[in-house]
């Protein structure tokens, strides 16, 4: 393949694909792109994670606000704040939870903060929200210094965990007494969507834990290590790898759908109500509760909301949710390590690069059509495969510039396939319409690889040459000659194509030409004696045309040619340059066919075959026996037989003759010369005209009888010339 031929493939298919992605990268489109693509993705990929045993939710919903509505402390939002010891304290009646994390914040003063309080003091356990944001006026707090130091965390890294700059703790001594802290706030993404979250945020200098890693860490002691970009979270014995990004966030797996409409939730009018039971003795078994307060034993219980009026509503990669949900996903992924790491999208460039350039040599190096059918399939197969492969070790695989690239790249190598190859259809349909009919044409088109590659099978040469043409040439004017020329080889090429041959080339008043190449077909042999006989036909026609006219000269008017048809195996296929090229044959085949052609001469007889054609054909086309000969250049031997006519066609004067012949050679062949010359002059006479094959056969045994051959003679007779 040239140059050129691979170098523009390359260009269009593997370049501007990747220019374009990386353009897009450039310009930071891509980052909300991929994670957009992930996202269809990671609902179409089966789960491979599941949403943690240990977290339950005790949700304010729509339930606790609708069933209390004239309640003068719970039918109103925000609910009274002596009311939350009272649903931590339920889920303490028996074995207590691991840790009790309240997602909803207490910044601002009220009457009933003394009962927080309390339940900091006696409960113990509990985590209380604390809200940071950026802008608007710092406003100084007492004991905020104090709160800020006792519940930040020491970190040595270099990570870039999200910072802010102003925060506001649980109000007084709300937070002074509190056992815990844990920052809720979330960081959406360009798009919107909620899908990265923080294990600890900065102020003023110092780290925070969010409420997943307080989750994690139940507080209990745990500690911190940075190697290079990895970030890891030692507790006990567990080692947990978090896959920060560059931005200090982590990745979320939001497992389903389901499952996060399934994760366990109850609700705090179900707990209020069974704890009333409890109190009033109308339920003695606190397993037949509506809420019994095992379901909390040794869980991380979160305190949060669902009901519309409390506005606490976030956009996940499944819609929208209630704040807490995404918190518990948060909390979930941290404490089972169901955490996602965002290769870098060079990573993605790269396998896209590689796969469009597995593309080139698929479309234009590849001989094999049905994998240039199959690529697309192939190439989509492989990216969904090895993502989902990287997806299962947790790794998310840049998608946006296969899924933009890929689809650029291959239309650009399709449409410069298609345009190629109907720039080489046309070239070859230019030649082939000349040589072949066209729909043999059509047919031969349709597989432009094996056509212009060739092949070995088996084919009928053809050869024709008009006796005696140097003489009328030198007869004839220019123009007429190229009259005659034009109106005999229209004729017996239009025959020719009729009847599926194709026209090899011309040479001079000479035809050659090919059955069963470049569509196979496996009645060439019978095929070609039929345009033979046909042009017999049509050459007669054509005498009596030119009678009719008085064009050209006599001699002209007489013309006659010979034909000599083999069949066997050949190479065909286009030979020539790429801008010079024709549908050509060579072999014995061939040779053997040209051979045939020049020894109808000398048997007088317009269409000489081989046995390979008498044997195939016999039953519909009538055939003589004529001799045994051995052609220049083969030392084989060759039975010829001379085409007579169509079976239907045979006269029985016709079979009388070559009755005689055959028994003249019979006698030939033991040299009996006398004997066989007789029958050979019999068999002018039954013909009622002079038979040159007898004649010539007559003048071999007079020859031997005078010059006897040697005691091997097989009665072959060889010619010298071509």
């Amino acid at each position: 393949m040239k140059q050129n031929k691979i170098l523009i493939p390359i260009f269009l298919m593997v370049v501007i694909p990747t220019l374009i992605t990386t353009f897009l990268s450039f310009f930071r489109f891509s980052t909300t792109l991929d994670r957009k693509l992930s996202d269809v993705f990671f609902h179409l990929l089966p789960t491979h994670h599941f949403f943690s045993k240990d977290i339950v939710i005790i949700d304010i919903d729509e339930q606790s606000i609708a069933k209390y509505a004239d309640h003068p402390e719970l039918g109103q939002w925000p609910w009274k704040r002596h009311i939350y010891p009272t649903l931590i304290g339920y889920t303490k009646l028996l074995t207590p939870p691991k840790i009790t994390i309240i997602d909803i914040m207490f910044t601002e003063r009220s009457d009933y903060d003394d009962a927080l309080v309390s339940a900091n003091e006696s409960l113990g356990g509990i985590s209380h929200a604390a809200n940071f944001r950026n802008g608007g006026i710092v406003i100084p707090r007492k004991g905020m210094q104090a709160i800020s130091e006792k519940f930040s965390v020491k970190l040595e890294t270099s990570i870039p965990f999200p910072n802010y700059e102003n925060v506001a703790f649980p109000i007084g001594q709300i937070g002074e007494t509190a056992p815990m802290i844990h920052v809720v706030n979330v960081i959406a993404d360009g798009d919107g969507i909620l899908r990265r979250f923080s294990p600890f945020v900065r102020w003023n200098g110092l780290y925070f834990p969010t409420l997943a890693m307080q989750a994690f860490a139940l507080g209990e002691r745990y500690d911190t290590l940075t190697q290079e970009s990895d970030f890891y979270l030692i507790k006990d014995d567990l080692r947990r790898h978090v896959p920060v990004g560059k931005d200090g966030l982590v990745r979320a797996y939001f497992y389903t759908e389901e499952e996060l409409r399934n994760i366990p939730r109850y609700s705090a009018a179900g707990i209020i109500d069974s704890l009333e039971k409890l109190n009033t003795g109308e339920v003695e078994d606190p397993n037949s509760l509506l809420v019994p307060p095992q379901l909390f034993e040794d869980k991380i219980v979160l305190i949060g909301t669902s009901a519309a009026s409390t506005h606490d509503d976030v956009v996940t990669p499944h819609g929208l949710f209630p704040g807490v949900i995404a918190q518990a996903v948060f909390a979930s992924n941290l404490r089972e390590g169901h955490l996602l790491k965002e290769l870098p999208e060079s990573y993605g460039i790269i396998f896209t690069i590689l796969v469009l350039l597995i593309g080139v040599l698929v479309l234009f190096i590849n001989q094999w059509h049905l994998l240039k059918n199959l690529y697309p399939i192939v190439a989509i197969s492989l990216f969904i495969g090895s993502f989902y492969f990287l997806y299962r070790m947790d790794l998310v695989l840049s998608t946006y510039s296969f899924v933009l690239g890929f689809p650029i790249s291959y239309l650009l190598g399709f449409a410069y396939l298609t345009y190629t190859e109907g720039r080489e259809k046309r070239k070859f349909n230019h030649i082939l319409r000349n040589l072949v009919d066209p729909e043999v044409v059509s047919v031969a088109l349709e597989n432009m690889e094996s056509l212009k590659q060739g092949g070995e099978w088996e084919i009928t040469a053809f050869f024709s040459d008009v006796a005696g043409f140097s003489s009328i040439s030198e007869e004839l004017s220019a123009t007429d000659l190229a009259k005659l020329l034009n109106e005999y080889l229209s004729a017996m090429t239009k025959v020719l194509k009729t009847n599926a041959g194709t026209l090899d080339k011309y040479i001079g008043d000479a035809i050659v030409g090919i059955f069963s190449a470049p569509i196979q077909n496996k009645e060439h042999p019978k095929l070609a004696c039929k345009t033979a006989l046909e042009m017999v036909t049509e050459l007669e026609n054509l005498r009596v045309e030119w009678n009719r006219r008085g064009d050209y000269t006599p001699l002209a008017r007489a013309m006659v040619f010979r034909i000599g048809l083999n069949c066997g195996l050949a190479k065909v296929g286009f030979m020539g340059t790429d801008s010079l090229a024709s549908y050509t044959m060579m072999g014995d085949t061939v040779n053997l066919a040209a051979r045939l052609e020049a020894a109808a001469k000398d048997y007088g007889v317009s269409i000489l075959v081989s046995e390979s054609i008498q044997s195939s054909c016999k039953e519909e086309f009538h055939f003589r026996f004529l001799d045994w000969i051995r052609v220049k250049g083969k030392e084989a031997p060759v039975k010829i037989y001379s085409l007579e006519s169509f079976q239907k066609d045979v006269s029985s004067q016709m079979l009388e003759a070559e009755k005689e012949y055959e028994s003249g050679f019979s006698l030939y062949l033991k040299r009996n010369w006398e004997g066989a010359i007789e029958h050979f002059k019999n068999v002018s006479k039954i013909l009622e005209k002079e038979d040159v094959s007898s004649h010539l056969l007559i003048k071999r045994c007079q020859m031997l009888f005078q010059n006897p051959p040697p005691v091997d003679w097989d009665g072959v007779y060889t010619r010298t010339s071509k």
